[in-house]
């Protein structure tokens, strides 16, 4: 019997992706609020942020996210559920925009339409398939990707301050959670087939464990190294381009690929949207309180030209 494929498949792991997205994406913008502000030149000090109420906050929406992936990694592919928490990149810039008040840009726009595009094109296209709980992969290879993660985060986090600064963090700690989402898949499927005992003493479940918490490690690093444009961007992009490989060599997930000329594209799309959000910068070039007066002057002001 073929494996069901396709999002139409798994629609209540879609939903409760989304939902940890919009999760994520809250405590995205509170934590790199606090973390900004409790860093100075030789870093993040991370006693205190546990002081903020406001990284607490941030913390707290990220744990609830967190619960929510990992229901969604037990109801859906890693090839739904990171593509879709990469759209809380939008959700996290949308907050920003209104706590700032301050109106996107015509480029925030065009890239929010490509991400959100391009993914739900991907994900329609891809038509993501679960792997089998008989693949599941040995403690080496889980050994060699936690290896990666750590090693990642490791150096990227002795880069400076400044926008390739929080990239590189940005980068390292998508790359790790990424590997973490597909390490707790694995586990999930282990307890599916295995029981309870075979996944205690099993690798995957310590394993994604530990990559979490380098990946949010990892994290705070990219929110205090610099502008959340960069730093978000990079997560959110290389956590679904890393796991979704990572899933397909190591739990032997699958795309479709007689429809890879649809969903390729339709990927780059959505890389495209990522880059533009990354470039709108951190300034406000369109304050709404500016732009409310402005509406209210010209209604006010009779046309010059019809006199």
């Amino acid at each position: 019997m073929p494996l069901p494929a396709g999002i139409a498949a798994f629609l209540p792991g879609t939903a409760v992706a989304a939902g940890a997205a919009v999760l994520f994406a809250v405590g995205s913008v509170l934590q790199h609020e606090a973390a900004s502000s409790s860093s100075d030149a030789r870093g993040l000090e991370l006693r205190r942020l546990v002081t903020r109420p406001k990284w607490m906050a941030g913390q707290s929406a990220t744990v609830l996210g967190t619960l929510l992936q990992v229901v969604a990694l037990a109801l859906a592919p890693v090839a739904i559920v990171q593509p879709v928490l990469a759209g809380g990149l939008v959700v996290a810039l949308g907050i920003r925009s209104v706590r700032d008040r301050c109106l996107p840009s015509r480029q925030a726009g065009l890239g929010a339409v490509c991400t959100c595009g391009g993914l739900a094109v991907f994900l329609v296209a891809a038509r993501p398939a679960a792997g089998t709980g008989d693949h599941l992969p040995p403690w080496f290879a889980v050994l060699a990707v936690v290896l990666v993660a750590v090693g990642l985060v490791a150096v990227s986090s002795r880069s400076g301050r400044g926008a390739w600064g929080a990239l590189a963090c940005g980068a390292s700690a998508g790359i790790a959670a990424g590997i973490a989402a597909v390490l707790i898949s694995t586990a999930i499927k282990t307890f599916g087939e295995r029981g309870l005992l075979a996944t205690l003493t099993g690798s995957a479940l310590w394993a994604a464990l530990a990559v979490a918490v380098v990946a949010q490690l990892g994290s705070q690093q990219a929110y205090a190294r610099g502008s959340l444009s960069w730093s978000m961007p990079a997560l959110v992009l290389l956590d679904p381009l890393a796991a979704v490989p990572a899933a397909r060599l190591l739990t032997g997930e699958r795309l479709e690929p007689g429809h890879a000329f649809v969903w390729v594209p339709a990927a780059a799309v959505a890389v495209v949207g990522v880059v533009l959000l990354a470039r709108t910068g951190e300034g406000c070039r369109r304050p709404l309180r500016v732009s409310l007066s402005r509406q209210r002057e010209a209604r006010r002001t009779p046309d010059e030209g019809g006199r």
